[in-house]
């Protein structure tokens, strides 16, 4: 039997620049500078939908949206957005999560770092997956009138990875420029078993070498 964890969808964002220093043996040694956009969901208000400032929680198909919850681990509580499409009654489930607006113009090698696990993703299938995507022109509202471009270089976990493994993703951002919106887009499905797996995500506020990047 399926438990109520079935669909965990957990969801911080951290979008850093990097540069560069030459030392005395002139090797090149990138860092990351602190990070100048970040959400944490730490102002979480658990069990109710998403809504905070700026984002956008729409759903393409089915009409459930992105919740906003909680857990506590060792006395600490943490803040994380989730899907579930489990018990949902919709046979198909799209639904998005789009950042506001960024502005990346003049930064250095701009970088979005995040990490992935899976739960309960029985079958590698498009019908239940994760995408994450990038828009240029995104007006703030209507986010199928938008161009959205797959983010490369981002891993996602398969069926294979172990539940709750989390696979760490960095992705360069130094082609674009401008106001950016970064979406989170999951597919699954509340009726067919098989389709209905789970993606938790999460970001860091991290500023590390690149040797250590997270």
């Amino acid at each position: 039997m399926k438990n109520i964890f079935k669909n965990l969808f957990l969801l911080t964002i951290t979008l850093v620049t990097t540069t560069s220093c030459v030392s005395d043996d002139d090797f090149e040694i990138p860092t990351i500078r602190n990070p100048f956009f970040s959400e944490d969901f730490q102002t979480a208000t658990p069990n109710t939908d998403l809504d905070l400032t700026g984002w956008t929680n729409f759903a393409e198909q089915g009409t459930w949206l992105w919740r906003e919850k909680t857990y506590t681990s060792s006395g600490v509580t943490n803040g994380y957005a989730e899907f579930s499409a489990y018990g949902s009654g919709s046979a198909v489930n799209e639904v998005w999560l789009v950042s506001p607006a960024i502005d990346i113009a003049g930064k250095s090698s701009p970088v979005l770092k995040f990490s992935v696990a899976q739960h309960h993703l029985d079958v590698d299938s498009p019908d239940n997956s994760l995408t994450a995507y990038v828009s240029t022109d995104y007006d703030g509202t209507n986010v199928l009138a938008a161009s959205w471009t797959p983010l490369s270089g981002t891993d996602i976990p398969t069926s294979s990875v172990s539940w709750y493994e989390f696979v760490k993703s960095t992705v360069n951002l130094t082609p674009f420029d401008g106001d950016i919106y970064i979406a989170f887009k999951f597919k699954g499905s509340g009726t067919n078993t098989t389709l209905d797996g789970a993606f938790p995500v999460s970001y860091t506020h991290l500023t590390l070498p690149t040797s250590d990047l997270v």
